[in-house]
């Protein structure tokens, strides 16, 4: 499956960079939470800083998530099975994590800030740009969407099948 790489795709991971986005959202939340409260909308600014607080903290590195270490994920990689390295505060992992809810046995999710050897794999493939990246067998996918992850595992779903039927005919 090819991709375009978007512009951003040799952006390199870090700590800081991941921070800008959520500090934005929270200040300017909380700056029209304060000019609310100053023209007497009590309710509106309490409901706008608790919003602008929550999307902070949901677009911030602090929101854990799971992991597993890419090590390990790499050690049961298969067609059936997907890896999905991503990070917090990457807009599109989270639109992944949000798609592809609760405990699956089918997909290991590795989170690049907690595993430096998934950081050093993020980075040959492209880096911060390329999250999420999603690995289904041999295909590999940079700023995968959720369509494009269902797409490649569904087409390992059917290579594991089709592997598992052996060769027919007497071929």
């Amino acid at each position: 499956m090819d991709q375009t790489i978007a512009p951003d795709a040799g952006r390199q991971l870090s700590r800081r960079g991941l921070w800008v986005r959520p500090a934005l959202m929270t200040l300017g939340g909380l700056a029209v939470a304060v000019l609310l409260a100053v023209t007497g909308h009590w309710v509106a600014a309490v409901l706008l800083a608790a919003l602008g607080l929550l999307m902070g903290y949901w677009t911030s590195p602090l929101r854990r998530g799971r992991h597993m270490p890419l090590a390990q994920a790499l050690d049961g990689r298969d067609d059936e099975r997907a890896i999905i390295l991503w990070a917090p505060g990457d807009p599109l992992s989270a639109r992944l994590q949000a798609a592809v809810r609760g405990e699956r046995e089918d997909i290991a999710w590795v989170n690049v800030l907690k595993d430096p050897a998934a950081s050093e794999f993020a980075e040959s493939h492209g880096g911060r740009g390329a999250l999420p990246l999603v690995l289904v067998g041999s295909t590999c996918l940079r700023r995968a969407t959720v369509g494009q992850f269902l797409e490649a595992k569904a087409e390992g779903e059917e290579r594991a099948r089709a592997d598992a039927a052996g060769p027919r005919g007497g071929e």
